[in-house]
């Protein structure tokens, strides 16, 4: 009864609010702001000009934070809000706290919600309070509404001053009173709103009170890929400045053609009401690095009146050699103004770093500073684990460095403005930034729905893009401009972009409608249409803005977008999609204090996408993945190329745009069989951007011993330490084989050895002599136990009973099969990666409708011959058929030697089928306690067929458990690439090598593929206590399918006949 009435109250409220919906500011797409103050740059108001020179706002005479924590109430409803909350008399004691900033979803009070594209409310633009499908969570909480109220002091010195509340960011509506007056009302979830409250304010205690709403019109335009949160997220603070002050500037630089002078030239507006005044304005210019005013001011203007109608002035100089701006080299100067009365006391101060730097587009070309550049970008969403849409500084920091330190050079701020803050930093560790506005109307569509078309909705968008542009117009790192994401074509993009083009010379980009752009861009084409796009005979530079979905265990063929990228100018670069997973942590049912990463659907929030929210080249948590190594890679910039490699002949060219190579230190390593035999460093290199040289490496080639294989790794470290990283730090380097000795069998003679005998009966044949026997069972035609001196290395295990094993409790290796495995036996599965579903237009959802995790194994013929005393073969002939029905053939050769060791020959014979094949290879198991796992290949980190550029060569030791990665979703893990060999063995060293004349793929994880398809999240996968081991020939690719295309051709792995080869040889035995 209690849910009927519930049901009955919303549906009331819903078709209440109908009847006068048109009347709500909150659903009047027209209105977007009441009260607001002109949009401007981002600055913070000092006292004086020692204050503005430290640059802590929290320390500024005249600005008062107002973060911390505000009583709230929260209703799902907006007619069951408070409405007089706001009155000076109202009594808020009873009400909650909550911390300001933050979304209020992630203190408890309604649920985030993770959607793509659908709109979590109606869709019926404008209107918010109207009908959903039953099963959204707009249902059941329509638009829900939070109030806040805090008290605040004013600072006597304000006396007389004008007073100014700024909100940073609000999500999505909000309305403000001050002392129980309404202030005004503003929209757009990503930009400022200031307010003045000169008239408001009183001396001594003063109370604030802020109304908002979840959703409202202006919601439609922010249907982004992310979570969906609300509250006062960013920053709250009051500032106060003179009657008369400097309200908004701009700074704008120019060159001669060789970049000797810079053309400097100041815009400043500023605020009085009119008429006569007395006061003098100062600007000081300090170069990079400088920490204390000048002496004299750059320029000096009396102020005795200011025109309503033209409060500018314009000052300009020319600056000799200017230190230029740029990723590479982000040197900043800085402008102080200080304003003065007329006896020369300063009245307030406001400072503001800038850069020398010149964008242009030229010869369908991306240039800085008169240098053709390439974007190695990421997009990037504003999100944190434990607060959802509040990002604090050390985080973003965090977010800087490690994309400094690998390689990234440019930000997309997907699909909004961002906090202020992030522009100051990217200004001053270097990042280009790409600057997005917040518009996107995704739900809607493209066609003749999407709001781009509709003339009501013009204001809306040419607003959040002009407002963006006048927050952020100061800050060197914005390289270009974006009108925002997904939202259509129309004619309000016509008249956004026109508006822009009126106020800034930066390049447009907008990838739904390249006619306004200066760029053209598309997302997440393959490499063979980039490749032709490059060859395109079109006026305008070409830019992926979003490629490469790095979704779950993603990033294939990375490598050759940058082949394409880096053979036609055309390709000015791309920016992968994204930066981070956007994760929640979320308690662990049933375990108290514990936490997992949640995505879409997880807290019941519907509509959802689900794990499509976890994108990230890092986890939600920030930790590093494969993939991040990879780009680290691909976007270096020092290509290396092998010219002679017995003398050491290596080919560099600088791709840096602005650094020459003798500001890193040279160093080079000479490896055999993954062990450092030689080193040493490289004399400095002067080579400028974009030349070439030739080197030689000095090291000492030895004579090739058999089965050694010398590698020469070589590559460039910083030399001191930075702002975002240490001495040391590599930027660059290169792996080359050099040579590799013969190969030679390494099996003792038969002379030495102990002769082998067989004890065969109807079940089984077990193999051995007095150091090691090795059982094989015919009727499932594995080795089912394998020990050397008494040390068991693979063992049977008891089959399992309704799919669970008798005395372990544990599911099966398949729930529905009735064997254990044991010795190795054919595999085709992977656990799905996200790329592999291509929005289940990929194979994954066909190896799972096959059930290829559950072959069943029919032995179709068992036999063995012994050649001589040391040497028994045994062959098995099998079918191994899925419940799908796809089967393998397999012929199997077990060569059991005298010295303990095993050679298997297979070969595979799959069924002829048109979708690609997940992998070929073997699958076994290990007992317990065999968990160090060294082996000589690709690493350290996991590595796949067409995601290994990052992975060197090497001899390299991990535990089983660290040869996991933390995937949101589990899937297809852990795998190692190249490998001549690896070993499995126990605390006491003991255990099996596995080698191959043949570069093989091997994982060796507590977990089954079907355990990894199983698992929703890391937390609920079984962790099995024997050892997994996968040894596969070849895999599928990984491509980009999440939201792209599928893996290249040649990294696709077709039906066909392969063979494989690998020896199992015990180790730590003392032979």
């Amino acid at each position: 009864m209690k849910k009927l009435t519930n049901y009955l109250i919303v549906t009331l409220l819903l078709l209440g609010g109908s009847l006068n919906a048109s009347k709500r500011d909150w659903e009047n797409e027209e209105l977007t702001a009441i009260n607001v103050q002109k949009a401007k740059a981002h600055w913070i108001a000092y006292g004086n000009a020692a204050e503005a020179l430290r640059g802590n706002k929290m320390a500024s005479s005249r600005h008062l934070l107002l973060n911390g924590n505000w009583k709230f109430n929260w209703v799902k409803h907006p007619d069951l809000r408070p409405v007089n909350f706001f009155e000076e008399g109202f009594d808020v004691g009873y009400w909650d706290e909550i911390a300001v900033p933050s979304a209020w979803q992630m203190k408890g009070y309604g649920i985030p919600i993770y959607t793509n594209v659908p709109f979590p409310h109606p869709r019926k633009p404008p209107f918010i309070l109207d009908s959903v499908p039953a099963y959204f969570t707009a249902a059941r909480i329509p638009n829900p509404v939070g109030s806040y109220v805090r008290s605040f002091d004013l600072p006597a010195s304000w006396n007389g001053q004008e007073i100014f509340v700024r909100f940073e960011g609000v999500e999505s509506a909000f309305y403000l009173w001050v002392n129980g007056k309404k202030v005004g009302y503003h929209e757009d979830s990503r930009l400022p709103a200031d307010f003045d409250i000169t008239t408001f304010v009183k001396n001594g205690k003063n109370k604030i009170a802020v109304e908002v709403y979840q959703w409202s019109d202006g919601s439609y335009l922010e249907d982004q890929d992310f979570w969906r949160m609300s509250g006062i997220y960013r920053d709250v603070f009051l500032y106060s400045t003179p009657k008369v002050s400097v309200d908004d500037y701009k700074i704008t630089t120019t060159f001669n053609d060789d970049y000797t002078k810079g053309q400097l030239k100041l815009s400043l507006r500023m605020r009085h009401d009119g008429g006569r005044v007395n006061h003098r304005l100062e600007v000081f210019l300090l170069q990079p690095g400088e920490t204390r005013l000048p002496e004299k001011p750059l320029f000096s203007k009396q102020i005795n009146s200011i025109s309503k109608a033209k409060p500018l002035f314009d000052f300009e100089t020319t600056v000799d050699h200017p230190q230029l701006w740029s990723a590479e080299n982000p040197a900043l100067y800085q402008f102080v103004f200080v304003l003065k009365d007329a006896a020369g006391n300063e009245l307030m101060a406001q400072q503001q770093r800038f850069g020398f730097r010149e964008i242009k587009i030229r010869d369908r070309q991306l240039w800085v500073n008169g240098r053709s550049i390439k974007i190695k970008g990421v997009n990037r969403h504003e999100i944190d684990p434990v607060d959802g849409r509040v990002v604090s500084r050390a985080s973003m920091v965090k977010d800087i460095e490690l994309m400094k330190k690998y390689n990234i050079n440019t930000v997309r701020t997907s699909h909004y403005p961002n906090d202020p803050l992030w522009y100051e930093l990217c200004d001053e560790y270097g990042l280009y930034v790409i600057d997005e506005a917040n518009v996107e109307s995704h739900g809607m569509g493209y066609g003749k729905e999407s709001l781009g078309h509709v003339s009501s909705w013009q204001h809306a968008h040419v607003s959040r893009v002009v407002n963006m542009y006048e927050r952020d117009k100061n800050f060197a790192c914005v390289i270009m401009w974006s009108l925002g994401n997904e939202a259509g074509p129309g004619i309000n993009f016509d008249a956004a972009s026109k508006a822009l083009r009126s106020l800034d010379n930066r390049p447009i980009h907008y990838e739904r409608y390249n006619d306004v752009a200066d760029v053209e861009s598309v997302m997440y084409p393959d490499v063979v249409w980039v490749n032709n796009e490059g060859k395109k005979d079109s006026p305008k530079p070409f830019f992926l803005c979003e490629y490469a979905h790095a979704m779950g265990n993603a990033v294939g063929n990375l490598q050759e977008y940058w082949d394409a990228i880096y053979a036609y100018p055309r390709l000015i670069g791309g920016c992968i999609w994204d930066w981070v997973d956007q994760g929640l942590y979320k308690e662990i049912p049933g375990r108290k204090g514990e936490y997992f990463l949640a995505y879409g659907g997880d807290y019941g929030d519907r509509p959802t996408d689900w794990n499509f929210c976890a994108n990230g080249l890092i986890t939600a948590d920030r930790r590093i993945t494969p993939k991040l190594e990879e780009v680290k890679k691909v976007y270096q910039n020092v290509l290396f190329q092998m010219v002679d490699p017995k003398n050491g002949i290596v080919r560099l060219t600088n791709r840096f745009d602005f650094t020459n190579l003798n500001h890193f230190q040279g160093y080079w390593e000479l490896s055999a069989n993954g062990k450092t035999i030689q080193a040493g460093l490289i004399p400095e290199i002067d080579l400028l951007p974009g030349a070439s040289t030739e080197i030689a490496i000095p090291f000492q080639l030895p004579e090739a011993l058999p089965n050694t294989e010398y590698f020469l790794t070589t590559g460039f470290r910083l030399k001191t330490d930075n702002l975002w990283a240490k001495s040391g730090h590599v930027v660059a380097w290169e792996q080359f084989l050099i040579q590799a000795g013969e190969k030679i069998s390494d099996e003792l003679p038969c002379t030495d050895l102990h002769s082998l005998k067989v004890n065969d009966n109807p079940q089984e044949i077990t193999i051995s002599n007095a150091d090691f026997s090795v059982s094989f069972s015919r009727k499932r035609g594995v080795i089912t136990a394998y020990q050397m001196h008494g040390q068991k290395l693979i063992d049977t295990h008891p089959e399992a009973v309704n799919g669970v094993i008798p005395e372990t409790g544990l599911v099966s290796w398949h729930k529905e099969s009735p064997h254990r495995l044991s010795g190795p036996r054919a595999n085709v599965f992977r656990a799905p990666v996200d790329n592999d579903y291509i929005f289940g237009g990929g194979p994954g959802p066909i190896w799972q409708k096959q059930q290829l995790a559950d072959l069943k194994d029919e032995v179709l013929d068992f036999s063995f011959t012994q050649k001589d005393p040391c040497h028994i073969v045994v062959k098995v002939a099998m079918s191994s058929v899925s419940k799908g029905e796809f089967g393998v053939k397999t012929h199997w050769e077990y060569t059991v030697r005298g010295d303990g060791s095993v050679e298997v020959k297979v070969d595979f014979d799959p069924d002829a089928v048109e979708w690609p094949l997940a992998k070929l290879g073997v699958m076994m198991e290990m007992p317990q306690g065999f968990e160090e796992v060294t082996w000589f290949g690709a690493g350290p980190h996991e590595s796949y067929i067409d995601r290994k550029h990052s992975a060197a060569i090497g001899l390299y030791q991990h535990r089983v458990d660290e040869m996991t990665e933390q995937y949101i979703r589990p899937q297809d893990m852990g795998n190692r690439s190249d490998t001549r060999w690896f070993q499995v063995v126990n605390y006491a060293g003991k255990g099996l090598r596995f080698k191959s004349d043949d570069t093989f793929n091997f994982s060796a994880l507590h977990h089954l593929p079907a355990d990894l398809d199983q698992a929703n999240h890391p937390y609920q996968l079984v962790h099995r206590p024997e050892t997994i081991l996968t040894l596969d020939i070849v895999h599928n690719g990984l491509g980009g399918g999440s939201c792209g295309p599928g893996p290249m051709e040649k990294y696709l792995l077709k039906a066909g006949k392969r063979s494989f080869s690998f020896v199992m040889q015990p180790v730590g035995f003392g032979n």
